[in-house]
């Protein structure tokens, strides 16, 4: 019997040893995170919930994230540097704000007015049609991976007067910028740039008549609705997104079922940010209404109108670069499979 046992006695440590191994090998990892949002948002909450702790969990404890608030360890404006350069292994980012380095793929890649109109259509766009690949192109020379988008709730317009036609656009001193002020320009709008902690006064002292600015909860949070009495819908922007920007090194480092996990966490993100997105805008607005702010609705037939003017600026971006041109084909195509546009459009 001692043989047999002997033999056992080596399985079980040959056996014990093998998994002293593989639990060596599977390296933990602690990622920072800068976030482009503030405390209690919903895409924050989202980015905490949705994303971090559902890795965290996933992976086993295996990976772990230290998230910092905005402006904490950067500017915002210099997000992309500093995930390219390692800074942060992550950061929660705003496209359309590197506009001036990555060209206009990157204000398709936030959202342009006058296309998508719903998340689900959002979320077909970039991971059904393929257009989360061409943004993971257009970061990729500046060390980022482009893990996916975030989707938010709308950004609506708030204004100290209703907004019911295409003609109360003029003369109106708007808050805007990028593809937005050229639309609102378009209509006779006068556009003007401020960030966003200018913005109640800008109300309050008449610098500005309206503000695209955020969510009704976000315009509600910021107690806009003091200075300003008018929700303007449907929205011009009603699927806009952020997106997980991802050091390139770090990436490469990390285990395939790693990659696997943040990528679903990603798309979990955007769901939770959008679900609870939802419950609070219906909230602030009934709160807004209470307040003494009314709903001052577009009629369709003339919104539409004025979403054919604004797909005549991003189509524009497709004789700037290859890229852009690629975007513009991609959602073009889409929109004409919607039935939203012709092809001779």
């Amino acid at each position: 019997m001692f043989r047999p046992l002997r033999a056992w006695r080596l399985f079980v440590a040959g056996t014990m040893l093998a998994a002293s191994t593989q639990l060596a090998a599977a390296q933990e990892y602690t990622w920072r995170i800068q976030s482009n949002l503030n405390a209690g948002d919903p895409g924050q909450v989202a980015l905490e919930d949705g994303f971090a702790n559902l890795v965290t969990e996933m992976s086993g404890g295996r990976m772990a994230f230290e998230i910092y608030p905005v402006g904490a360890l950067y500017p915002v404006s210099d997000g992309l540097e500093a995930v390219g350069a390692g800074v942060t292994e992550m950061a929660l980012l705003t496209g359309s704000y590197f506009v001036g380095k990555i060209g206009p793929i990157a204000t398709l890649e936030t959202g342009v007015p006058g296309s998508l109109r719903t998340p689900m259509e959002r979320y077909n766009f970039f991971y059904r049609r393929g257009f989360i690949d061409l943004c993971r192109e257009a970061f990729a020379p500046f060390g980022v991976y482009y893990l996916g988008p975030q989707f938010s709730s709308e950004w609506d317009i708030m204004s100290k007067k209703p907004i019911t036609s295409r003609e109360d656009f003029n003369g109106l001193k708007i808050r805007a910028y990028g593809i937005e002020a050229e639309m609102f320009q378009a209509l006779g709008a006068s556009p003007v740039f401020m960030g966003g902690g200018e913005i109640y006064t800008g109300l309050a002292t008449g610098v500005i008549d309206a503000a695209r600015w955020s969510s009704p909860a976000g315009l509600k949070n910021a107690s806009f609705q003091e200075v300003a009495k008018y929700v303007v819908q449907p929205s011009f922007m009603p699927v806009p997104n952020n997106f997980f920007a991802v050091n390139q090194a770090a990436w490469d480092q990390l285990p395939d079922d790693l990659k696997a996990i943040m990528q679903e966490a990603a798309i979990r993100s955007s769901l939770e940010y959008i679900a609870t997105a939802m419950d609070r805008d219906a909230a602030a607005l009934e709160e807004m209404k209470a307040a003494g702010v009314e709903v001052s609705v577009i009629p369709q037939e003339e919104f539409e109108a004025m979403e054919g003017e604004a797909r005549k600026f991003w189509q524009a971006y497709a004789e700037k670069d290859d890229l852009s041109k690629r975007g513009v084909e991609m959602l073009t195509q889409f929109l004409t499979d919607l039935g939203r546009m012709d092809k001779q459009d």
